[in-house]
């Protein structure tokens, strides 16, 4: 077996898809991420491959070098390649996941009606039976068989608020790009079809898009998550909307519709912030 590694890149294939558009081009990034970022030497990652001759495996090793593949003291990932491998991962043991509903023990405040964890096409889904209120959102369909199915209503939890937190930070949860926000609707709507506020998070890089509701643009931001765990109040463990129903009073005022702002009150056993929720999506203390 050959351990000659001198070959360069065919700089004629410069696509990032083109390059992974092969089996063993895949099999070397899985081989070199599940390596837990310790190099491998070039007879290891060939055997951790189903390449039956060397040669061929040395060709489609070098077409990664440079983008996805780097030689130190072996051969480890680029920044880039970390990212595909670790899609890789999340995705490749169970990509046509469902999970039935689950039931979840808190009311959705909307209507009372029975809180339901579930998963399908590739999205969480936390929703009420009986309003169809919550949220969906992505989530890795690999990561599902690393829960057991009681705790996956957990898993999806704080997996959202990871997500809710990247986002008003100002990062695209998928491409990584800029990402600008703006309320798109104020609350309103009548009691028995209550309309919660919702504000557009908008990539500027790859157009994807990710609705939120005021309550949790704001409950997510660290003045108001340390109001919350300074009074022992779970954000870590289920859906915000659980820590809000055991709130002495939670509400919300639209302080002006042009431009849209809200005032957010959040109140326990005598201590109160007031977050409000500007048009761009900035949280502010006033």
């Amino acid at each position: 077996m050959s351990d000659d590694d001198t070959g360069h890149p065919d700089t004629h294939m410069s696509d990032p898809f083109e390059l992974l558009g092969n089996r063993t081009r895949l099999e070397i990034i899985r081989a070199l991420i599940q390596a837990n970022s310790s190099p491998l030497s070039f007879r290891t990652l060939f055997e951790r491959t189903s390449c039956p001759d060397s040669g061929n495996f040395n060709y489609h090793l070098q077409q990664l070098r440079g983008l996805f593949v780097q030689k130190t003291n072996g051969y480890e990932l680029t920044l880039a390649g970390k990212r595909v491998g670790g899609a890789i991962l999340a995705n490749s043991f169970a990509p046509e996941q469902t999970v039935e509903p689950i039931d979840l023990d808190w009311r959705c405040l909307l209507c009372d009606g029975t809180k339901q964890a579930s998963y399908r096409d590739g999205r969480a889904h936390i929703r009420c039976v009986d309003c169809d209120g919550g949220a969906t959102f992505p989530f890795p369909a690999g990561t599902i068989e690393q829960f057991e199915r009681e705790a996956l209503g957990r898993a999806f939890a704080r997996w959202l608020r990871v997500l809710i937190q990247r986002v008003t930070m100002g990062f695209c949860p998928v491409c990584a790009g800029r990402v600008t926000a703006q309320i798109e609707r104020l609350p309103g709507g009548t009691p028995a079809d209550p309309k919660p506020s919702r504000v557009l998070f908008d990539c500027q890089r790859c157009v994807s898009g990710l609705y939120l509701s005021g309550s949790s643009v704001v409950t997510y931001h660290p003045h108001v998550e340390q109001f919350f765990f300074a009074h022992g109040l779970e954000l870590h463990e289920a859906h915000a909307e659980h820590a809000w129903a055991t709130l002495d009073r939670f509400n919300s005022t639209i302080v002006s519709k042009a431009p849209p702002t809200i005032r957010f009150e959040f109140e326990y056993d005598g201590d109160r912030i007031e977050p409000v929720l500007h048009a761009n999506g900035d949280v502010r203390f006033e």
